[in-house]
């Protein structure tokens, strides 16, 4: 093989473990990536040097395509993935406010019930020295 068969080869080749390292070894379309690049491998190691420039001459703009469409997939999916994790953390900490402010307010209301239920104590019984002293 020439060099630029070798770096086309090569660059998908890098795209694909890229993918595979992103999306994990069972996600279907990584499987479906992996068949097609072992068919592509070969169809190419079953051509002669000749037909196998010419092959690559005319398939080379459609794999710079693929490359460029897995690219594109892995930026998609570590945005998503991105995204599903920004998605829990602020779930997680929206939940921990949450409860933090329920228990806030429960523990402001129980204060609040005491102090008047002390003031009305107070009240009763400076009412009731009131009326000892009448």
């Amino acid at each position: 093989m020439s060099s630029g068969e070798e770096s086309i080869i090569e660059q998908l080749k890098r795209s694909v473990e890229a993918l595979v390292a992103k999306t994990g070894p069972h996600s279907k379309f990584a499987e479906d990536l992996i068949q097609k690049i072992g068919n592509l491998q070969a169809k190419m190691d079953s051509l002669t040097e000749g037909d196998r420039h010419k092959f690559l001459s005319e398939m080379k703009g459609s794999i710079q395509d693929a490359i460029v469409r897995i690219e594109r997939r892995l930026l998609q999916h570590s945005h998503i993935a991105q995204t599903y994790t920004t998605s829990i953390v602020v779930a997680v900490i929206f939940l921990v406010v949450s409860v933090i402010a329920l228990f806030g307010f429960k523990l402001y209301k129980s204060l609040m019930e005491k102090e008047l239920k002390k003031r009305e104590k107070l009240k009763s019984k400076q009412q009731k020295k009131t009326k000892k002293s009448n």
